[in-house]
């Protein structure tokens, strides 16, 4: 089961809305998120097309994050599903990982240790210090 077409241009409307960019970070727009990203995703985890595809049938506006949180309050395992394989698709791509500096996830020789790099990021956190978010945001 894939998504058709009017699925695709309704989950484009959401990415749209949900991810808009900014600060260095493509819009999912820019990354043309709801094409080829999410599909990629759900041929992964082909769990998620069901719920995904229920969730874009809900009707009502999309303009706001205001809409999107009205129709995640009619189905919230949908949004979940929706929230999951945009969230996923976007931070997959390539655009998006240069964005962050993450180059993905690299098969390496761990025999070796930690390289300058690897140091360099543990310093960047530890530097930081805890930091906690409250539960009830």
């Amino acid at each position: 089961m894939s998504l058709s077409e009017t699925d695709r241009a309704r989950l484009a409307e959401f990415a749209r809305v949900m991810i808009p960019g900014g600060a260095g970070q493509p819009s999912a727009e820019e990354v043309d998120l709801a094409n080829a990203p999410v599909a990629d995703v759900l041929r992964i985890d082909p769990s998620r097309v069901g719920p995904v595809a229920a969730f874009l049938s809900l009707t009502g506006d999309i303009g706001t994050l205001g809409d999107v949180e009205r129709l995640a309050q009619s189905d919230p395992d949908g949004f979940q599903a929706l929230s999951v394989v945009l969230a996923t698709a976007y931070f997959m791509h390539p655009k998006v990982r240069d964005a962050i500096g993450y180059r993905g996830q690299e098969a390496r020789d761990s025999s070796v240790g930690l390289t300058d790099d690897d140091l360099k990021m543990v310093a960047e956190v530890t530097h930081r210090g805890p930091v906690f978010r409250d539960a009830d945001i």
